[in-house]
């Protein structure tokens, strides 16, 4: 067993039970929590010896450090599910913020979490940081060894002498010392005595490498984990694995599968020399401990010049999120993840605002054709664009020009055609807000005859999401289903936006210039789709942090817009957000250039008749109570919150004048002119 610890903290979940050792780090003020999770046929002692302790080095550091015992191993029983990994990652995220919150003085310093993992543990270590963003402070992850493999790779030994036993025993014979050690001359064969393997080494469970071997575990990690990891990875592996014998060999395998961390904002991948899988028993062990110490120094360096949790004046920054979660819709079909899912999108709604979703029920053909269509019309002729000008229509429907949008005070760098459901006008007698919803302009069908069907057919299945939303989001806050509905008109109008941001001209390469200012959407749910691969979408954390939103193919991102802020009390905060627009944001990672950037908007209404006195939604206390009251701090205008005394209309058509003043000079003159006053007054 691993000598190292102050604490023995045992946890129990889903029908797992395993143990972490906790070590508090011996300087005052403590450094981030490390947390260290072994491979299968070993123990926690893989971490902490007589020849190797992450322990004791980065204790000495001044980190806490929690060295996790996986159920199964150091005689917790052995799991009776055929999927015990994807069934401890859950469990692993929960006791280690526990440990966290409770235990570790990182907390209380604002200084976040590392995770080490090797082997399977090192696919714990990804994917625990994978299914724990926006709710731990991960600052990065380690893993060496981990290899996803569709290769029927033979670990369990064959044939099976004992079927029944739920364990294997990994022989000392010359062929397996390869396997796992590598060459013999690179082994520290004279650390290596009996001794240290009975502690370090005991029988494997068979359910793991069966499930770890699977197509399915196999896509979870590369097409959801890898690709969903948002902090700072280091992916390591031997020259000697079990997936290779030699590094000519094994680089296309380990190029392939460190390409996949597609989201990270750093990479650090490498094949280490003269060593193998167990490369902490290579005679080479120095190479990767240093490289380790070097990346965990890194991250903690990144945060301290772009803090996950620094203390504020208005804000808890303790309650920061670091990144946004990924959901996935196709939970909500059954019975069986329709919880899971809902508990979610109930931490992505209260504490982050954003979030993405997968498997969107949207038919790729009928996003296709629209993302085609919507790029063909920014091609048009400006004579053809012109002819639907915003300006045109007291409806806020139309073209705007590069530039003509302003938010926060500041011009936008974009084009842009704003859509909506298809309405009759309002009439004379009408509120003047009612204009808000209106028939659209719709271009030249001789110039582009599959427009309108692909924009509409797009539009209808957004809408249907939506719609399911409306209940999905109620039931994630424990309300009934139908709780929101009262709030919608029927046929209620959604808004369709398609954004152009052009490379601005003369932009350098540490400016910024602003796409889309600071600020909040009006309405209840937004649905973006990212239609290239540009990054510049950032939305900014209760630290004051902005992150960013990098397109992840095949999901929207939802966000909450103010009308569901108000709606709740503030229980679902509206999160700042912007675009910028940096020279590296067109380019590939080869350099080359990607063109224009292309995003495409769908805002969800609500009736515009809705008012204070309409809103009244019996949240639970304990959902009320997730919320702190100390709020945002936030560059965004505070023109909305100021007017938003009427109803949602009122305030939803003042938005519209000032972020469109060229159509309000013409249709709404008086309103600009006490509009802009009171946003002037505002500033002062």
């Amino acid at each position: 067993m691993a000598t190292t610890f102050d604490e023995k903290i045992s946890f129990s979940s889903n029908g797992l039970e395993f143990y972490g050792l906790f070590k508090r780090g011996l300087r005052v003020r403590a450094q981030p929590l490390i947390v260290l999770l072994h491979g299968g046929g070993a123990t926690a002692a893989f971490f902490d010896n007589t020849v190797v302790s992450y322990v004791k080095d980065y204790n000495k550091l001044g980190h806490d450090v929690l060295n996790i015992y996986r159920p199964g191993y150091g005689g917790t029983p052995t799991p009776t599910t055929k999927t015990p990994l994807r069934d401890s990652i859950p469990a692993f995220v929960d006791f280690i913020e526990q440990v966290y919150n409770e235990k570790s003085a990182a907390k209380h310093n604002n200084s976040g979490i590392v995770l080490i993992g090797h082997s399977l543990g090192g696919g714990f270590a990804l994917a625990v940081t994978y299914e724990a963003r926006g709710r731990l402070p991960i600052l990065g992850v380690s893993s060496m060894g981990c290899l996803p493999t569709l290769k029927q790779v033979r670990i369990i030994p064959e044939p099976e002498t004992e079927p029944d036993n739920p364990r294997y025993v990994t022989e000392n014979t010359p062929e397996n010392i390869k396997k796992y050690m590598g060459d013999v001359d690179w082994v520290n064969l004279d650390a290596l005595t009996k001794e240290l393997v009975e502690v370090v080494f005991e029988p494997g469970v068979k359910s793991e490498i069966r499930e770890y071997l699977t197509k399915e575990l196999f896509e979870y990690m590369t097409e959801e984990v890898f690709p969903g990891i948002t902090v700072p990875v280091q992916y390591l592996a031997g020259e000697s694995e079990i997936l290779w014998d030699s590094e000519e060999e094994g680089q296309p395998i380990f190029a392939d599968l460190a390409s996949r961390f597609r989201n990270s904002p750093e990479v650090d991948a490498a094949i280490l020399p003269r060593g193998g899988h167990n490369y902490e028993f290579s005679k080479n062990v120095g190479l990767l401990l240093e490289r380790r110490h070097k990346f965990v120094q890194s991250a903690i360096a990144r945060n301290k010049a772009s803090p996950i949790a620094t203390a504020t004046t208005n804000g808890h920054a303790e309650d920061a999120f670091t990144s946004v979660p990924v959901l996935d819709y196709a939970e909500t079909a059954s019975p069986s993840t329709r919880l899971n899912f809902l508990k979610g999108l109930k931490d992505a709604i209260v504490n982050v605002g954003f979030f993405y979703l997968k498997n969107t029920g949207v038919p790729d053909h009928v996003q296709q054709l629209f993302t085609e269509q919507a790029i063909a019309l920014f091609n048009l002729p400006l004579e053809k664009k012109l002819k639907i000008e915003m300006v045109n229509s007291k409806h806020f429907l139309g073209y705007a020009r590069l530039g003509q949008e302003v938010t926060a005070r500041k011009n936008d760098y974009r084009e842009q055609f704003d859509f909506a459901t298809e309405l009759p006008a309002p009439g004379p007698d009408e509120p003047l807000y009612r204009n808000l919803r209106g028939p659209n302009q719709w271009p030249d069908p001789e110039a582009l005859p599959q427009f309108r069907s692909a924009l509409e057919g797009y539009l209808d299945q957004i809408d249907k999401l939506a719609k399911s939303f409306k209940s999905l989001v109620a039931e994630a806050l424990e309300l009934p289903s139908n709780a929101f509905s009262q709030f919608f008109d029927h046929p209620q109008q959604n808004k369709l936006k398609l954004i152009r941001y052009p490379e601005p001209a003369e932009a350098k390469a540490d400016e910024d210039t602003q796409g889309v200012g600071p600020h909040k959407d009006s309405c209840f749910l937004t649905f973006l789709l990212q239609g290239t691969p540009h990054t510049g979408l950032e939305v900014q954390n209760k630290a004051g942090t902005w992150l960013p939103v990098k397109p992840i193919p095949g999901t929207l991102v939802i966000n909450i817009g103010r009308a569901l802020e108000a709606i709740t009390g503030g229980v679902c905060t509206a999160t700042t957000h912007r675009v910028n627009l940096r020279r590296e944001n067109y380019l590939d990672e080869q350099g080359q250039s990607l063109g224009a950037r292309f995003s495409f908007a769908v805002f969800q209404g609500v009736s515009l008749d809705l008012g204070a006195q309409r809103i009244n939604v019996d949240i639970p206390q304990h959902i009320k109570d997730l919320v702190k009251d100390d709020k945002v701090r936030s560059d965004a205008e505070a023109t909305f919150n100021q007017m938003f005394t009427g109803n949602i209309g009122e305030g939803t058509l003042i938005a519209r004048i000032t972020s469109h003043q060229d159509v309000a000079e013409r249709w709404y003159p008086d309103l600009l002119a006490q509009a802009l006053k009171a946003q002037k007054d505002g500033y002062q």
